[in-house]
């Protein structure tokens, strides 16, 4: 009869297989992906062994014990079928009918025919342990392509497993391993479960990295159309619009002259409202797309909008840089700028006109623009609401081009914007 003992070990390993198996078939269901369903199949072949194996223990028939040869032998070779599927490396060949016909004709043959255990037993151990140490092989190779622990896990544990193979015709055979034998299987079953769920959190984790690229590069993509479309519409504006009212101006001027004094005030007059047109265009202009910024680069414009700020609101602010920025991208370049235009003004809805300073310093391969002001700051709720709003479009127009924004304030200590952008390798 069975001892207690053995059979506590087998019914624990039997439930470990059982959960491992469904965990494979519910991963293939939901994915569809082939190697999650040969991991279930393999394990459903493991899961027959351990009820072949318990039901002769229990019997001592013969049939038992080659049908749980056979399906050993056939498990492995699951196994093997498995990583390769999962590597890219499951080409069929016809050959693999041969090591499929090896588990049966070789039971056959060393049960009922063979006399000599040794003589029985070390083929079939070998092939064991050459189609497992195969299986950790494959996932070695596939960890030298693709690094990650899952593969790392797998690898290690199949060969660890195809070493514990060789005891079997002098520990297990003999009785010496039971029921510690059972309890070493399910330390490798859980090891293949653990690299299983390593490899689908990398993948994960791949799939992830890939779509946030492809985010980035598609945020990037607008940000650059974007600024086309603004730079489109400040030449329609600059060079169409303003130079039609310039031209109506003229000709005003020049009617002006030639009429009685009435009549010359109310040209005088339109000339005056055009003039506020043509002011009013040339700012919208600057605002959509700065000359400075394209005509002398990034330092002259962002002095020049400090300066224009600081005239308009009254503002004293202190501009600190070095003399020569390094390079950043024409992206970045925008990004600075349009950044310290949402900062200067939300120095003037909250800081009231209080003391600013905005520098520009290099390290660590970033350019990095810092925005102070000795305000009132704010507190956490106003702070959330501006994240919100402006900052949320200054956030993404920066992180699409590799770019950080950091805001801190504090109620009665004012509020510090800091923006990053990388510098480009010369």
């Amino acid at each position: 009869m069975l001892p207690l003992a053995e059979l506590d070990a087998a019914i624990l390993q039997a439930t470990i297989t059982l959960l491992v198996m469904v965990l494979c078939g519910g991963l293939w269901v939901r994915t569809r992906r082939a190697y999650f369903g040969w991991w279930a199949v393999a394990w459903g072949l493991y899961l027959a062994r351990i009820g072949a194996i318990v039901a002769f223990l229990v019997t001592e028939k013969q049939p038992w014990l080659f049908l749980h040869q056979v399906i050993t032998g056939w498990t492995a070779l699951a196994l093997l079928w498995t990583s390769a599927v999962f590597a890219g490396r499951s080409r069929w060949r016809p050959w693999y009918l041969v090591l499929a016909a090896f588990p049966p004709l070789w039971s056959w043959v060393a049960i009922y025919q063979l006399q000599n255990f040794l003589l029985a037993a070390a083929p079939a151990v070998a092939f064991l342990s050459v189609a497992t140490a195969a299986t950790g092989v494959m996932f070695h190779r596939y960890r030298s392509v693709r690094p990650s622990a899952g593969a790392t896990v797998l690898a290690t544990t199949f060969l660890l497993w195809a070493i514990h193979h060789l005891d079997y015709p002098i520990l297990r055979a003999r009785g010496i391993w039971s029921p510690w034998g059972y309890y070493l299987d399910i330390v490798f079953t859980l090891g293949v479960a653990a690299g299983i769920l390593l490899l689908i959190n990398s993948e994960l984790t791949d799939t992830l990295r890939a779509r946030s690229e492809a985010l980035e590069h598609l945020s990037r993509r607008m940000v650059r159309q974007h600024e086309a479309e603004r730079r489109r519409l400040s030449l329609a504006l600059h060079d169409e619009t303003a130079q039609v009212l310039a031209a109506i101006k003229l000709q005003l001027g020049s009617v002006a002259e030639r009429v009685e004094a009435p009549l010359r005030e109310r040209l005088e007059h339109t000339m005056s409202l055009v003039d506020t047109g043509i002011t009013g265009i040339r700012n919208l202009t600057h605002g959509l797309r700065p000359a400075l910024l394209d005509d002398l680069g990034l330092l002259p414009a962002l002095r020049s909008l400090t300066a224009e700020f600081a005239d308009a609101h009254g503002t004293p602010i202190a501009f600190d840089a070095p003399e020569v920025l390094p390079v950043v991208s024409e992206e970045g370049e925008v990004a600075l700028f349009r950044a310290l235009q949402e900062g200067l003004a939300n120095v003037g809805r909250h800081a009231y006109a209080a003391r600013t300073q905005v520098s520009l310093n290099v390290a660590g391969g970033h350019l990095t623009l810092h925005v102070r002001d000795e305000g009132p700051g704010v507190d956490a709720a106003v702070l959330d609401a501006t994240a919100r709003g402006g900052l949320a479009g200054m956030r993404e127009r920066v992180a699409a081009v590799g770019g950080a924004v950091t805001i801190a304030s504090r109620a009665g200590s004012g509020t510090h914007l800091q923006v990053s952008i990388p510098v480009v390798d010369a």
